[in-house]
């Protein structure tokens, strides 16, 4: 028996190299997750009270925000939650939806005075990110529950804002609420 002593014929094979490793595959599933979860929000429109909450939170760009005041209108019209028709009448008027306000103020009475007041939890979003529109809610409230001073108080405030912002609509309703208060 011989040993060989120089190099050997057959060269050693170099190391299996793996394409999908442990943290690229982990990597790779939540990048997955994530583009799911942004197509569902892109595809299925929100139901009206998640719609109230994005807005409230005022992350919305404008494009984003037109679109999810568009979906309360219309679910406010329809909604049996005495809430949602609220935000669905404060997001017409930030839409200047004239038609879509009158829809939206049958179902909450067709006076001046929208009844039936929305439960305490309901309001506070009602302002859906907008300081001119939680004038206007918090006036529609305050006159709501009968409390003159106060509405009277919101629709002036409304009114100056109006001044700084244009808002027909707005300032149209608040004339009218500081003639109907005051």
């Amino acid at each position: 028996m011989t040993k060989a002593t120089g190099p050997t014929s057959e060269p050693t094979p170099a190391p299996r190299q793996r394409v999908l490793t442990l943290p690229l595959v982990v990597f790779l599933v939540c990048v997955l997750l994530v583009l799911g979860y942004a197509a569902r929000l892109a595809l299925v429109p929100p139901t009206a009270a998640q719609a109230i909450v994005l807005l409230a939170d005022g992350d919305a760009d404008a494009e984003e925000r037109q679109r999810l005041l568009r979906i309360l209108v219309q679910q406010g019209q329809v909604s049996p939650s005495i809430g949602e028709r609220w935000a669905g009448a404060v997001a017409a008027v930030a839409l200047e939806d004239r038609d879509g306000l009158a829809a939206v103020r049958h179902g909450l009475g067709d006076g001046d005075v929208l009844k039936p007041l929305p439960a305490s939890q309901e309001r506070e979003f009602l302002h859906l990110g907008d300081p001119l529109l939680g004038n206007l809610a918090a006036a529609w409230l305050a006159e709501a529950a009968g409390d003159r001073e106060a509405a009277l108080m919101h629709w002036r405030q409304l009114a100056g804002q109006c001044w700084f912002v244009l808002h027909p609509l707005a300032a149209e309703l608040a004339a009218a609420g500081v003639q109907r208060t005051g």
